[in-house]
């Protein structure tokens, strides 16, 4: 019944969306009928000075960018100050075209562009980082602090190099984007969850001034900002399909041990937490005269999270577990799927009790990025010099502990993998012998607490010149520019744990206080558990680790529990890096007339040259005496590449407003710097094998062909087809290699270059007003848009470390499909909008996708996720000049997030329910 409703509001919003593209295509075919012709003078005038606010002028803002961007881009404008269409970028860009995104926490997660996931992101047109990675988190750049952001999906050589997939451009505002005089402008925003009962407030606030001096125009802008997400979501799922592994007394219970894949375990599981976000922006402005100007900014984004999830685990792996019961579904070849079996304790009187009850974990994250940004630009006749000059410091610490309890006096279990009690199916356990809601039942297994810290500074420095050769001869404009930059960076990382062969009793441990966990996620007979309290554990904390240090049974990591705080190690996880780039670019713009049809356009070529090194220590085992050592020593790897990358576009103009974009790109992806860690441990005891980083991968290359047809009309209206075909090379996967070490080769897992992969697909869209309509029925508007990937697959080498064989390639279906890739997503968008009150309704649909591959389920059950919808409405009303009211709702239809094991959905996995969100607001300007 549920799907069956899911279906019919699906058809119920398609159909809406139909029916307002059929409303607007009279004005369409008007608009074609009259523009086949150039448009008269007052017409081309009426394009620039017709004075729009709100929506209208947010829309036509982002469609103008569009129409005359060198590159394919998409765009979303600010609708005034503080306020983007949606509460974050990363939700405000899922609405546009090809963009397609995760979400978790109540917030926008991970950005796909075109089925690719390497998306770069810049602020103010400058590459942007987190920690040690090579992108920045969008949601931590509050939507109160932007003026625009903009998706590009195709770069010219102006453009710094990264992100095959794409980049997500966010503007900031500057003082002389404003009026003159005073600009008082702020908001404040309440909203509420439906699960969880959760709060968020928001605040900002922008004060900022655009005056005249004798020494020029000056301005300077302040804008904070401060948002909380408090959010709780619920789940139901089963991990890490695969085979049974000897030898214990469960290995001899399975019936098939070469084909039967089972579970590792089964989780009912709450996450909650609070993500505070302090953020600011200040900007100062001089503009001497019309041919110099400077700009001086500074920004801070900061997030800081406590989270905190409990799972009831069930594992059926790794245990003493004997399997009986056993009811099999399908698997891929000859393989076999349990769907249900009961596991049972062989002796109950042993300390080896069976693997089952709540693990929790608490975290705490701290994320800061700053940049101090200076720009000098000068222009005079023909010539144009820019100069940038920005330092970025980021940081990125973590600090958790983790608790494993036991459920003493269990003597088995059920487990159904496909069961009704969970909404849309899932894992539904039965305990026998212990119940879970009883809170004497509970032993403390094993104990860990952890940290992790990185570090990243860069300094970059860029100068562009631009001379304008002609206005009407084949050669337009010549460009050309240097970058150079230097990012240095560290990750520290440490963990310590401690065991207890026979759990012991709660009452037992200093400072444990339990607290009930309650699952939730719509089904029957859904379990509560416990947990021991943060606070309890933390007031006490001395105490405890005491009892860790002097009653365990065994220990591990990278210190003990007579340390105040955990040590960190200098393994794959910790490391020193230190890369530079030097790139030179030129380009040339031309144009030229194909009869009476002009083209213009852009070829250009980047040439980036990139080098550095990466320190850790290495790691190798032996036995000295009889007695297993381990020995480290430090590693220093020094690297280097050249990567040449042309480009080529051009824009054919049928008439003024239909236009035809082709574009020819190459661009890289740099590896992330834990993968090319310098890290290796050899085991030199028998296997000749190892693990670690692999400082030798190379960048993912990627060449793509772009086309897009683009129809624009009235103020923001724009009809677009595009197609776009495109070809890395380089992914980067776990494999190995063979390594000669000390005269002996080893076999090392580690991240290893795929071979190539292909991303094809189409695009279309269409926004307007409906302006040929009689008042008030011009105020509504629409905006639909669809996105088909026709091919979005990595040809894998490897699965799991191991070589993929011809003949699972025949059998298993899906093995190459590119993970986070939905063959289908669409927009639909209803809104009114008058300068009093103005309205939307947005649908947003996302396609079954393959998740990341996690390395461990067994070939063919990777985890796949089921279709998303999504249902948002917002209300503003303006009952006086300087203030709006608005009512805004978020998942509207509770959507919840499904999945399945398998291309061929041979088991459910879960479910994961998300919140309703309710929020209201208030938005001054002056």
């Amino acid at each position: 019944m549920m799907h069956t409703n899911r279906n019919a509001r699906r058809w119920v919003l398609a159909a809406t969306g139909l029916i307002a593209a059929v409303i607007s295509a009279p004005a369409i075919a008007q608009e074609v009928t009259a523009t086949t012709d150039a448009p008269t003078a007052a017409e081309a005038e009426e394009l620039e000075t017709v004075v729009v606010k709100g929506l209208r002028k947010s829309l036509q803002s982002a469609v103008n960018k569009k129409r005359r961007a060198a590159q394919i881009v998409d765009a979303i404008d600010a609708e005034d100050a503080g306020k983007l269409p949606d509460n974050n970028v990363t939700e405000a860009i899922s609405r546009i075209t090809g963009v397609q995104i995760t979400r978790a926490r109540g917030e926008g997660g991970e950005v796909m562009i075109r089925g690719m996931s390497d998306v770069q992101t810049t602020l103010n047109g400058s590459p942007n980082n987190a920690g040690v990675g090579r992108a920045a988190s969008l949601n931590d750049i509050p939507a109160e602090l932007l003026k625009s952001v903009q998706v590009y999906k195709t770069r010219t050589a102006d453009q710094v190099e990264g992100g095959i997939a794409g980049t997500v451009n966010v503007d900031l505002r500057r003082p002389l984007d404003l009026k003159k005089g005073w600009t008082l402008a702020g908001s404040v925003r309440n909203v509420y969850g439906s699960i969880g009962d959760t709060e968020s407030p928001y605040g900002s606030a922008l004060i900022a001034k655009r005056f005249d001096t004798e020494l020029g125009e000056m301005g300077f802008l302040l804008n904070l900002s401060y948002q909380e997400n408090n959010y709780n979501e619920q789940y139901v799922i089963s991990e890490t399909p695969a085979l049974f592994w000897c030898c214990s007394t469960q290995w001899d219970s399975v019936p098939d041990q070469a084909n039967d894949i089972s579970i590792y375990r089964s989780q009912y599981g709450v996450e909650s937490g609070k993500v505070r976000r302090p953020s600011f922006n200040a900007a100062y402005q001089w503009r001497v005269n019309e041919y110099l100007d400077f700009v001086l900014e500074a920004s801070s984004f900061t997030s800081k999270e406590n989270r905190a999830y409990s799972a009831l685990n069930t594992r059926i792996k790794d245990s003493p577990g004997v399997l009986s019961n056993i009811v099999y579904g399908d698997g891929p070849g000859t393989r076999r799927t349990i769907t249900s079996m009961t596991v049972t304790d062989p002796d109950t009187t042993d300390t080896n009790v069976l693997p089952v009850g709540p693990t929790s974990r608490d975290d705490r994250n701290e994320a800061e990025n700053t940049r101090l940004n200076f720009e000098t630009h000068w222009r005079k006749d023909r010539t144009t010099i820019n100069f940038t000059a920005y330092r970025d410091e980021n940081t990125f610490n973590n600090q958790w502990m983790t608790q494993t309890l036991r459920l003493n006096g269990l003597t088995g279990f059920n487990i159904d993998m496909n069961s009704n009690k969970v909404p849309g199916g899932g894992p539904f356990v039965e305990y026998l012998g212990a119940s879970p809601d009883d809170a004497s039942a509970y032993g403390l297994k094993e104990f860990e607490d952890g940290k992790g810290f990185e570090k990243s500074d860069e300094t970059v420095f860029a100068l562009d010149l631009t001379y304008r050769l002609s206005e009407d001869k084949f050669l337009r404009a010549f460009q050309t520019g240097y970058r150079r930059s230097e990012r240095n960076l560290s990750r520290s990382y440490g963990y310590r744990y401690a065991g207890f062969n026979n759990p012991v009793d709660i009452s037992d441990v200093p400072g444990a206080e339990l607290e009930l966990v309650q699952s939730n996620v719509g089904g029957s007979d859904e379990p509560s558990w416990y947990r021991m309290s943060r606070k309890g554990l933390v007031s006490n904390y001395d105490a405890f680790r005491n009892f860790l240090f002097t009653e365990r049974d065994y220990q591990g990591g990278s210190g003990d529990w007579d340390d105040v705080v955990v040590d960190t190690e200098r393994l794959l996880g910790s490391f020193e890096s230190n890369e530079k780039t030097a790139a030179i670019y030129a380009q040339l713009t031309y144009g030229f007339k194909i009869g009476e049809i002009p083209v213009d356009g852009i070829i250009g070529a980047r040439n980036v040259r990139t080098w550095g090194d990466s320190t850790t220590m290495n790691r190798r085992n032996q036995l000295v005496g009889g007695v297993y050592q381990e020995t480290s020593y430090e590693v220093t790897q020094e690297g280097s590449g050249m990567d040449f990358m042309p480009n080529a576009n051009a824009v054919i103009h049928f008439t003024p407003k239909l236009q035809l974009r082709l574009a020819y790109t190459v661009n890289i992806q740099r590896p992330n710097f834990t993968d090319t860690s310098t890290f290796v441990f050899y085991d030199t005891l028998g296997c000749n094998c190892g693990w670690g980083g692999n400082p030798n991968l190379r960048p993912n290359k990627e060449t793509s062909y772009d086309a897009s047809l683009e129809y624009y009309f009235g103020r923001g209206g724009i009809v677009s087809a595009a197609v776009y075909s495109k070809e890395p090379d380089g992914f980067i996967i776990y494999g190995y290699d063979n390594v000669d070490y000390n005269g002996t080769n080893y076999r090392i897992g580690r991240p290893v270059n795929a071979a190539g992969g292909k991303f094809e697909g189409i695009e279309l869209n269409a926004q307007g007003f409906f302006e040929f309509l009689p008042s008030p029925w011009d105020n509504f508007g629409a905006q639909a848009n669809f996105t088909h990937n026709t091919k979005a697959e990595i040809l894998f080498e490897y699965y799991n470390g191991q070589p993929i064989t011809q003949s699972q390639i025949d059998t298993i279906p899906g093995i190459f499909d590119a993970p986070n890739n939905s063959k289908n997503t669409y927009n639909l968008a209803l809104y009114y909008d008058t300068p009093k009150f103005s309205a939307r309704v947005a649908y947003n649909y996302r396609d079954t996708w393959r998740a990341n591959l996690d390395g461990y389920s067994a070939l063919g059950y990777s985890t796949y996720f089921e279709p998303t919808e999504r249902l948002d409405a917002a209300i503003n009303w303006t009952p006086v000049k300087y203030m709006t009211l608005s009512l805004e709702g978020t998942n509207l239809t509770e959507d919840m997030s499904q999945a399945h094991y398998g291309a061929d959905n041979l088991i459910p996995q879960g479910v994961r329910v998300a919140a309703r969100t309710v929020q209201l607001s208030a938005r001054f300007r002056y």
